[in-house]
């Protein structure tokens, strides 16, 4: 009885645990890992705190052109009373200089001040110079999606690759496995040499080596996918989507290196980072050469004070004191410091520049290169279809032959050999079309989330 209620409970864990598993599993198509990505990679969410950053620091700079209000308390008890030094005609005395205690020991001393600048040239370009690095930021982050879109779609790729693979070696290890049992059956028969049966035998070692190393291959990259689109790890994926590629990676659109500049120079946010940069770098050196400028602010404050030796408060009287007026601020010479700040921002400005156009340049390379890559995968998926064709017939021709004893089990496996790799080829064609589509997309600054 015992055992009987053991064994249901163990089916009964087996079945949830499976359903678990079950549950766990999910298909999932490029256009899904994108959008998942656009959410859950972590690189991405750092990066949208530091838009968030840059949008308080835009804040905070606007804050300097806003009325300053501040109130004050202080009280203080002086042990002596403070001490004022007079001449000594005004303190009754003959001495030149007298001094004279005064005030009571309890001082209390309220006020409220403002300050408004009027005119304030720095604070202004300032302000200028924190939203270019606002638009930075989020230009950055804009960069960063099609970087991440651009290893996703790679990451992506390479699985549906790589289980592509696994089928055709899966396919070729049963044809193998078959060879190998008729080998050893004609080996005991006496009708099949034994380095036959030992050639068919390393055959089928060599593809299960092949399929372990795939399969370890396809869980990895699993691991970096699932990473990259913020995807639980224990969660295991399906691929939805197929290798070959479809009506937007069939034409070649474009051919010409300087219309393909021409459309990265207007979409790719590196190129857009970068002209931003050197517009920062002009507002640093205008807020720096304004630091020379004047400022102009409006001052006011409203005071209280008493003094007294004693704590009754309700006697005591509380004169008032208060005044509006402006201050004018005019810098004269701080040892050379802002002439240094504007020497210093105007070189970066020229690095920035040369940067650019190195970047440009870059790019151009990085077109051009891609271009001349798409042509000849183009033209080498063609080839391969052709292969593969050649060798289903070749392979079919010698399954003949070998079925009517016309030919050798060696010629069999060597057409075997020649239709996998055939097939791997034309894969491997495939594959790096699709992958110099998308190189494509993100070098034209198309790729995104």
């Amino acid at each position: 009885m015992k055992t009987n209620i053991l064994y249901t409970i163990t089916v009964l864990l087996l079945i949830s645990s499976g359903n678990v598993l079950l549950a766990q599993k999910r298909t999932l198509a490029l256009t899904d890992a994108l959008e998942m990505a656009k959410q859950g990679n972590k690189a991405l969410q750092v990066q949208l705190l530091e838009e968030i950053q840059a949008k308080e620091m835009v804040r905070e700079t606007k804050s300097g052109l806003l009325p300053s209000i501040s109130a004050n308390a202080a009280y203080s008890y002086y042990f002596e009373r403070p001490i004022i030094f007079l001449p000594g005609s005004f303190a009754g005395t003959d001495k030149p200089v007298q001094d004279v205690a005064f005030g009571g020991r309890n001082v209390f001393n309220t006020f409220v001040s403002l300050h408004q600048p009027i005119l304030a040239p720095a604070i202004h370009e300032r302000t200028k110079a924190s939203q270019i690095s606002e638009k930075i930021e989020i230009a950055k982050t804009a960069d960063l999606q099609s970087r991440v879109a651009l290893q996703v779609s790679t990451r992506y790729l390479d699985m549906l690759m790589m289980n592509r693979q696994l089928g055709l070696l899966d396919q070729s290890l049963q044809r193998n496995v078959k060879v190998l049992q008729d080998s050893r059956s004609l080996f005991a028969q006496g009708r099949n040499l034994k380095s036959d049966t030992l050639r068919s035998f390393i055959a089928v070692e060599n593809l299960k080596s092949s399929v372990s190393y795939l399969k370890n291959s396809i869980d990895v990259s699993g691991i970096e996918l699932k990473r990259l689109i913020g995807l639980d790890g224990s969660t295991e994926i399906e691929l939805t989507d197929e290798l070959e590629p479809g009506a937007e990676t069939s034409q070649s659109e474009f051919h010409k290196v300087d219309e393909a500049f021409q459309i990265a120079e207007k979409n790719r946010n590196d190129l857009n980072v970068q002209k931003l940069t050197i517009d920062l770098q002009q507002k640093k050196i205008k807020a720096s050469q304004a630091e020379l400028l004047p400022e102009l602010s409006l001052i006011g404050q409203y005071q209280l004070q008493a003094q007294a030796d004693d704590m009754k408060f309700g006697q005591y009287v509380l004169p008032r004191t208060s005044f509006l007026g402006l201050q004018l601020s005019v810098p004269v010479f701080n040892g050379n410091r802002t002439k240094s700040q504007i020497s210093k921002a105007k070189i970066k400005a020229q690095q920035e520049d040369i940067r650019l156009n190195d970047l440009k340049d870059k790019v151009k390379t990085e077109l051009a290169t891609t271009i001349s890559k798409w042509k000849e995968a183009t033209s080498q998926l063609d080839i391969q279809k052709a292969t593969v064709k050649s060798a289903e017939l070749n392979y079919q021709m010698m399954e003949d032959r070998f079925r009517n004893s016309l030919g050798s089990r060696l010629e069999l496996t060597d057409a075997e050999l020649a239709l996998t790799q055939a097939k791997i080829n034309y894969l491997n064609a495939v594959y790096n079309l699709r992958m110099l589509h998308i190189e494509l997309q993100h070098a034209l600054g198309l790729l995104n989330l």
